[in-house]
């Protein structure tokens, strides 16, 4: 441009006060007639939530099993049988029990989950593993993106359902016998699942499984399951956990348990070769099952906002200006 020649306001914004910033604006001034009553008050609602939290958590009975290294009538550990054991030999039974004794009795409804540690479901590569459109039923013979669980090593048919998620589905089964008569307790196995996945992300093909094949560690096809491409263990497992420590939902025993002596009946399919596996009964309420920690959270966090409004309020006596000392800052 010219140095004569005038500069161009093309791009200037419009003089309204909105295009100008110059609209009236609220700019909180923090003193501490108003910031110390804050923490106060935060105490005030934190510590008594956390105290109710806390006081039914403790309501709650949980108790837990590991049954990593259990062993069957032989004394033979069912870990170690089942690390030695190739594809073709893990319909090979190994069962072995675990004893409990339950001091009071449970009347409500007890729910049962399986848990397990050091198992990294949140792994980039094995959450990758899966093909939305198999689940779905809309193409059963898609194996794109299950990579390396998606062919049979022969190539001629398609493992269904492929990828690493399921094909390391958990496969224990229990039964909980009663130690007094040796019955078995009824227990629900249906509506464990979420109805959204149920609903959405399973399905079954509307024609035949063929062409397709078992995951390496399963014991049967998914046309043998209950529900089959919808069955409710399966879409429970794959729903992928976010933490290496985890327990997802069995069954529920709806008529609770009266004191006494118990047998856990296992049936170990499931070979792992570091963490542990759990059995897990406990009851539930309105916040969910057993856990202190939310309830001491909240109490913490109260406890610390109480005492940090006693410091400002010691520092503001201590050291607060007063009205009359205002007039020497002009």
């Amino acid at each position: 441009m010219p140095a004569d020649e005038p500069p161009s306001y093309a791009n200037r914004p419009g003089g309204s006060r909105f295009k100008q910033q110059t609209l009236p604006a609220w700019k909180p001034v923090f003193t501490a007639n108003c910031v110390i009553p804050l923490f106060f008050i935060f105490g005030v609602i934190f510590i008594p939530v956390g105290v109710v939290l806390l006081l039914e958590s403790n309501k709650l009975r949980e108790v837990s099993f590991t049954y990593t290294n259990c062993t069957d009538a032989a004394a033979t550990p069912c870990s170690d049988y089942r690390l030695n054991r190739t594809f073709s030999a893990m319909a090979e039974p190994c069962v072995c029990d675990v004893q409990f004794t339950l001091t009071e009795d449970w009347t409500s409804t007890i729910y049962v989950y399986y848990r397990l540690t050091e198992f990294y479901q949140n792994h980039r590569r094995y959450l990758k593993s899966v093909n939305q459109e198999q689940l779905q039923g809309n193409n059963v013979l898609e194996g794109s993106g299950c990579t390396p669980n998606a062919f049979t090593s022969a190539g001629d048919n398609t493992i269904l359902p492929c990828g690493m998620i399921a094909n390391s589905k958990f496969n224990d089964t229990f039964i909980v016998r009663s130690a007094e008569n040796n019955s078995v307790i009824a227990w629900e196995r249906n509506s464990i699942a979420w109805t959204e996945d149920l609903e959405y992300k399973f399905g079954n093909p509307p024609s035949s499984f063929a062409g397709t094949a078992m995951p390496a560690y399963w014991q049967q096809n998914v046309s043998s399951l209950p529900g089959q491409m919808r069955n409710e263990d399966l879409v429970v497992w794959m729903r992928t956990a976010a933490l290496p420590k985890f327990r997802k939902l069995y069954a529920r025993i709806p008529g609770g348990l009266e004191m006494g002596n118990y047998t856990l009946e296992v049936r170990y399919n499931y070979p792992i070769r570091r963490g542990e596996k759990e059995l897990v009964l406990s009851t539930v309420s309105w916040i969910g099952g057993k856990n202190n920690f939310l309830g001491i959270a909240y109490m913490t966090v109260g406890g610390l906002s109480m005492l940090g409004g006693c410091l400002l309020l010691a520092i503001y006596i201590l050291y607060g200006h007063q009205k009359k000392d205002l007039s020497k800052l002009h």
